[in-house]
């Protein structure tokens, strides 16, 4: 008997979507990890901002996230914001982090498949220890790859007692 040709694409697909499954199908975040990286970037700045504002900090995404910084805090600490999906080590890489511009710290938002976490690095940190560059032979953006164990979890006391050490 000759399949037909629908048949045995449609057993292959099911094959291929058995052998793609990942720990992000059916996550609470996986939407993040399926968006592009401007909607993800633009996910990150506002869940911050928002919890920012809500431990009463006086806090504003700038100039719609893009320039120098994001998120500027009571009018004149300056927020680089990153944002990454945990990766198959279970780390988070966060790219494209410059050195040589305006602003104060870097705050790293890592997204789990079902938790989020969070580090916030000083600019003086990102430029002495920073050396992967994102380009070949280049010098204007780097890396920064955290384990998931050496992130902090995102939850309203955890922020106000790392935040308020940098305000």
């Amino acid at each position: 008997m000759i399949e037909k040709i629908d048949s045995i694409i449609k057993e292959q697909l099911i094959i291929l979507k058995n052998r793609n499954s990942t720990i992000w199908d059916g996550s609470e975040y996986e939407d993040v990890k399926k968006s592009n990286n401007t909607a993800k970037g633009d996910f990150g700045e506002k869940v911050t901002n928002k919890i920012l504002s809500n431990i009463g900090l006086a806090s504003k995404i700038v100039n719609k996230g893009k320039g120098d910084f994001d998120i500027l805090i009571n009018e004149k600490l300056k927020i680089e914001h990153k944002l990454a999906t945990l990766d198959t080590n279970n780390s988070f890489q966060f790219n494209g982090i410059k050195k040589y511009i305006d602003y104060d710290y870097v705050f790293c938002l890592g997204v789990s498949p079902n938790k989020l976490w969070f580090k916030i690095v000083s600019k003086d940190w990102c430029n002495n220890n920073l050396s992967t560059s994102m380009t070949k032979n280049g010098d204007d953006t780097y890396k920064y790859t955290v384990k998931e164990n050496n992130m902090t979890s995102l939850n309203l006391d955890n922020i106000k007692e790392e935040i308020y050490k940098i305000v």
